[in-house]
């Protein structure tokens, strides 16, 4: 989902990549150490660092909703907004809350100071974003993703086939994290030889420690070896001329002058980790949902017309991206509270998709019958997810395998172990049993 990924920071220019690969980290990065004092028990703390928090995010965003709607972070320095209208209103009004200032809270830097030379489509504001959104829409259209859905049904068949006879599987490691990245791969032009170091990669960028906003040096190696790789295979593919998407923006001109590397770093990095990452904790995010829902799951193995509805609800009730972060171009008021220029506010989707003001009395519930007219899952507006379509697609299709193929599937709850990021949710390993070689009959897709 390519509005939804906080990668954290980002070299401002191949030079710079080279000097921070040696140790040194950017200067664009605002570092603020964890909060040391501890809150008292009923106060209303929303750090979104916290392990404690993304085990149950949504006891605090109900306060939020309810006691502070423009929330204020004092040692963390952010705003937050909790309710429906309000984050669906910040998505829209790009002009007062900006993206340019960077989307998670870690990587956040001055407006300002100069734009980076390496700078992601996701923080940029129109009329940039405009003209580089154009360059990617060409590709990520409703139509050409549905088009992918034999291939991806058959990149998802492969993983399932290797774990159907076993009875066992790491739903993450066997089959929802590598799958995803083979089909955004396959769109790219990326070899299968060097997935398994992109899936690794993107993981470790992502990777936060609990209740610190500093970066770990894991995340900023990861980082750092994404972009040298990058840095690489723009060099063999100006020799070689491989295939893909990655090829073709090469080719494109840009108000009649071609992409610069750093642009081109910028898109590969962004279209890797948001293609691979937030697929892969929706499909798991879903499989652990529905397991604790088992009525709805033998609802989904009987029926898959309901998928592409269950899709919806998962990307509603717990979606995969938990907030994105804004700069204020200008003073601002909410809700009695006084918010100044240069602020940060954290946009929280999955607080919002949780209020009653948009989803009624039944909010708080999962219910894949549910047909909202609207979520924020993939955003809003100007930067409403541009491959929300293959999310989508991946999402359905990989649910309608995983229920035919491996119907009966219990997760293993007391092993499963959760992904800690700042804005992205999910499992790192969530271990499911079946009964070996038990699909459903009759319901092949």
């Amino acid at each position: 989902m390519l509005q939804a990924v906080a990668a954290g920071p980002t070299p401002t220019s191949p030079a710079t990549t080279r000097r921070n690969r040696l140790g040194h980290t950017p200067d664009t990065v605002i570092r603020v150490s964890p909060v040391s004092a501890q809150a008292p028990p009923d106060e209303l703390v929303y750090n979104p660092y916290a392990f404690a928090v993304h085990d149950d995010p949504y006891a605090v965003y109900a306060r939020l909703r309810g006691e502070a709607p423009a929330y204020w972070n004092p040692d963390l320095r952010f705003w937050a907004l909790s309710r429906f209208g309000d984050v669906l209103e910040a998505f829209r009004d790009f002009g007062t809350f900006s993206s340019t200032g960077g989307v998670a809270l870690e990587s956040r830097r001055d407006r300002s100071r100069e734009r980076p030379a390496f700078e992601q489509l996701i923080e940029m504001d129109p009329p940039d974003h405009t003209v580089f959104r154009q360059l990617l829409s060409r590709v990520f259209t409703v139509r050409r993703m549905s088009e992918m859905e034999d291939e991806v049904r058959r990149i998802v068949s492969g993983y399932v086939d290797a774990v159907v006879e076993l009875g066992e599987a790491d739903l993450v490691a066997d089959i929802t994290s590598p799958f995803p990245m083979d089909v955004i791969s396959a769109v790219l032009g990326i070899s299968e030889a060097d997935r398994p170091f992109l899936r690794r990669v993107s993981d470790e960028i992502l990777v936060r420690e609990d209740g610190s906003m500093q970066m770990p040096q894991e995340a900023l190696d990861a980082m750092f070896e994404m972009v040298g790789y990058f840095q690489d295979d723009l060099g063999r593919r100006r020799t070689n001329g491989d295939g893909g998407l990655i090829s073709d923006l090469m080719a494109l001109k840009v108000n009649g002058r071609a992409l610069t590397e750093a642009e081109l770093l910028g898109f590969c990095v962004l279209l890797v980790i948001a293609g691979h990452e937030t697929t892969t904790k929706l499909v798991s995010n879903a499989v652990e949902v529905l397991s604790r829902h088992p009525d709805q799951r033998d609802e989904l193995v009987a029926d898959p017309t309901l998928t592409p509805g269950a899709v919806e609800e998962v990307l509603r009730f717990h979606p995969s991206t938990q907030y994105m972060h804004r700069t204020l171009t200008c003073d601002h008021e909410m809700h009695g509270e006084k918010m100044s220029e240069g602020d940060s506010v954290l946009l929280l989707i999955g607080a919002a998709n949780h209020d009653v003001r948009e989803f009624g009395s039944t909010a708080e519930e999962f219910d894949i019958h549910r047909r909202p007219e609207r979520h924020l899952a993939f955003g809003y507006g100007a930067h409403f997810c541009l491959g929300a379509a293959l999310a989508r697609l991946e999402g359905r299709v990989a649910l309608e395998e995983i229920h035919r193929r491996l119907p009966d599937y219990e997760v293993d709850h007391d092993a499963k172990v959760r992904f800690h990021s700042s804005n992205v949710t999910g499992w790192a390993s969530l271990p499911i049993r079946f009964t070996p070689g038990n699909a459903t009959p009759g319901n092949a897709a």
